[in-house]
């Protein structure tokens, strides 16, 4: 009977391993094209606003796939949904080897998204059922820190590949780690929990795949069309609020919406949303910054970019002890505050076209981000009863990527809109760039000086419920 446990606990471990594995090639696939925008833009003659459907069509199909998440994962299990997570990954990253022109280029990372919409939901779940007695928010943080790492390297890999070889070749990288990790995934993964024959309600899938992608679209284009992308984004609100509305009356719902009427969780999440609306800004404003305004070549930007995601990284495995040691309080509201320090610090460098100094002030704020992050991550699911960890899961997950959508949809539209303008009435594009980047750095600020703020009400209300109990 031991030596079964021991076998046990190595499976378990191995596990876990191989979970890590599959979100770092989820996180590596989202974040490829984080420094290829302006490339892009110039060699497939684009705008900015339309090389962004790369990053937009991205989070918008991984959200609607993440609605999806948990009841794949009961209706199939654990094993079944890792394995076609790594067949879709190969699929979308071939199709982007032999991508012909922009809108295959575009399928190919539709495809892709499909993954990354399974795996963040689905590992999120995993862990918590395999973490021991009290170690949940330990395996989430490091969970999160094995993001950043793909975050981090991902812009290094991504600039070399384009700078010297191209997309095509960028697209083997995840093509061959999922093939890889696909074998070795079949002889690891099992599952871990009962599976369930729920329905699935068609209409629901419409609905939040209408809305989602009108909203988005909208937003990404609002600038430069807007009565007509602003009607479009009033459409995808209420074709959400249909869709919330539904998931109340079915008896299966597409997703839960239980868990936010939990006040801790609601709370958090809310956080989770400006904080990660923050942390996307960062990982595509300032690539373009450091390429349209600098000079840079992509390589360079994505060296450049290197140790402020790292930082992020670090933070995140740290995280995880400071709050089992200290709790939220301070943590979290001291994470926004180095953030806002570093958003302000890059508004006044952004005025003065100081390109390290703005990549130092990145650094400081995804030091700030990596330490509330993870802690209110952790908090929020494991705040919830047992039966609706999966769904919380789900709308965490969810909600990260209509954040993703929305920062980047506003941020990329915004200054694409600018760039459009300023370019058209003569002015260099160096110039351009940089007035439309100090347009939205001002904008980027008010949404930390909010999130900021917010953060102390939630960290007084998890203290005092600790207390409580």
């Amino acid at each position: 009977m031991a030596v079964q446990n021991k076998q046990t606990a190595k499976h378990r471990q191995a596990m876990i391993v191989v979970l890590f594995a599959c979100n770092l090639l989820a996180s590596l696939m989202q974040s490829l094209m984080n420094v290829a925008l302006d490339y892009v833009s110039a060699e497939y003659h684009v705008s900015l606003s339309e090389a962004n459907l790369l990053v937009l069509g991205y989070s918008i199909v991984a959200g609607i796939v993440i609605v999806l998440a948990a009841l794949s994962l009961h209706r199939f299990g654990l094993r079944k949904v890792m394995l076609f997570g790594l067949i879709v990954s190969f699929a979308g990253s071939i199709l982007g080897v032999l991508a012909w022109d922009f809108p295959s280029l575009v399928a190919a990372r539709l495809i892709q998204a499909v993954a990354t919409g399974l795996y963040f939901p689905v590992v999120n779940e995993a862990l918590l059922n395999l973490s021991p007695k009290n170690g949940a928010g330990r395996l989430l943080a490091v969970n999160s820190g094995i993001i950043g790492i793909g975050l981090a390297v991902a812009p290094i890999v991504s600039g070399l590949v384009i700078t010297y070889w191209g997309l095509r070749v960028l697209f083997a990288i995840p093509a061959v780690t999922a093939f890889v990790l696909f074998f070795i995934a079949r002889r690891t993964i099992v599952d871990i929990m009962p599976r369930q024959k729920l329905p699935v309600d068609g209409l629901s899938v419409v609905l939040i795949a209408v809305g989602l992608s009108a909203f988005m679209i909208g937003l990404n284009e609002v600038t430069r069309n807007p009565l007509p992308m602003a009607a479009l984004m009033i459409a995808g609100i209420a074709v959400c609020a249909w869709f919330i509305h539904r998931q109340g009356r079915l008896a299966h719902p597409l997703l839960d919406m239980r868990p936010l009427r939990n006040k801790t969780y609601a709370l958090g999440e809310t956080l989770i949303v400006l904080s990660y609306m923050s942390s996307i800004y960062l990982s595509l404003l300032i690539p373009l910054y450091l390429e349209g305004v600098a000079g840079f070549t992509p390589f360079i930007a994505g060296c450049l970019l290197a140790p402020a995601t790292l930082c992020y990284a670090g933070l995140c495995f740290v995280s995880g002890r400071m709050l089992g040691k200290a709790g939220v309080w301070p943590l979290v509201p001291v994470g926004f505050g180095v953030c806002l320090v570093g958003f302000v610090a890059l508004a006044v460098f952004t005025r003065l076209d100081l390109a390290l100094a703005i990549v130092g002030c990145m650094a400081l704020a995804c030091a700030g981000i990596g330490t509330e992050y993870p802690a209110i991550k952790s908090v929020d699911l494991e705040v919830l009863d047992p039966e609706l960890s999966a769904s919380g899961s789900s709308i965490h997950s969810t909600l990260v990527q209509i954040a993703g959508s929305i920062s980047s949809a506003l941020f990329v539209g915004l200054m694409s809109g600018q760039v459009h303008h300023l370019m058209a009435d003569g002015m260099a594009k160096a110039q351009a760039y940089s007035a439309g980047f100090s347009t939205t750095v001002y904008l980027a600020v008010a949404f930390v000086v909010v999130a900021a703020i917010l953060s102390v009400v939630y960290a007084r209300h998890v203290v005092k419920l600790t207390r409580g109990k």
